[in-house]
């Protein structure tokens, strides 16, 4: 039976309506960007930076090259599209792993326990930002077959679907919970905001990453037990 092979794809503009340029500002000295992409694959993943063609994304390309990332550019509102373009050399069986580069504290453990809660459930998408997993906001993944994907760009999506992606995969693939609450990770719960935003949520996380010797490869819990004082 063939292994099914799997992408990160991580999504990243400089265009933000709330935060401008938000994908580069610094976090450990590191354009955030670029720490997202290196903490994802951390543990060998392989990693691809979906950005837009345009040209307020030319300084993100460079960035990005500058740090030996690997990059695609396609469509800036269809980021739909700009999926199915980058994961064209993929089977339908293979798997994509999605990311987005505001949320700089997944990394590769994290996909690997991702993936084992994809597997065992037996869905074709897992949402870490579901409310079943008791995960704070900004410890998001979702992972999904490419098959899936093809599917739904058949089905003419809207305009709001091809821009926002999540939304059309959550209404057309079933979760399976099948697992019972995902209790055990309760314990790393907090109401803070870990996804930037805006320009506070940016402060709270650049101080949250203060306390880490190695930004790239301290696992994502640990952060969150060193930010929050907890053993």
């Amino acid at each position: 039976m063939k292994k099914n092979k799997l992408k990160i794809v991580l999504q990243a503009r400089v265009l933000s309506y709330r935060l401008y340029g938000k994908v580069l500002l610094p976090i450990s000295n590191i354009p955030m960007s670029v720490l997202c992409a290196k903490r994802l694959s951390n543990t060998g993943y392989p990693t691809i930076v979906a950005i837009p063609k345009q040209d307020s994304d030319d300084s993100l390309e460079l960035v990005l090259k500058k740090n030996n990332i690997k990059i695609f550019r396609g469509s800036h509102k269809n980021v739909l599209k700009r999926y199915i373009e980058a994961t064209k050399d993929m089977d339908d069986d293979d798997l994509i792993i999605r990311a987005t580069a505001d949320n700089p504290l997944p990394d590769g453990n994290f996909v690997s326990e991702a993936l084992k809660i994809f597997l065992k459930s037996k869905s074709n998408f897992i949402n870490t930002h579901n409310k079943f997993f008791n995960l704070p906001y900004g410890l998001a993944l979702q992972v999904f077959y490419v098959k899936n994907l093809r599917l739904i760009y058949k089905q003419k999506p809207t305009k709001t679907d091809c821009e926002h992606v999540v939304p059309i995969l959550d209404r057309n693939n079933n979760f399976i919970k099948n697992l019972n609450k995902y209790n055990k990770y309760k314990k790393y719960y907090t109401k803070e905001k870990l996804s930037v935003d805006n320009f506070d949520d940016y402060l709270r996380v650049e101080k949250l990453f203060r306390q880490v010797k190695d930004p790239i490869n301290e696992k994502w819990y640990k952060i969150i037990n060193k930010g929050f004082k907890r053993k």
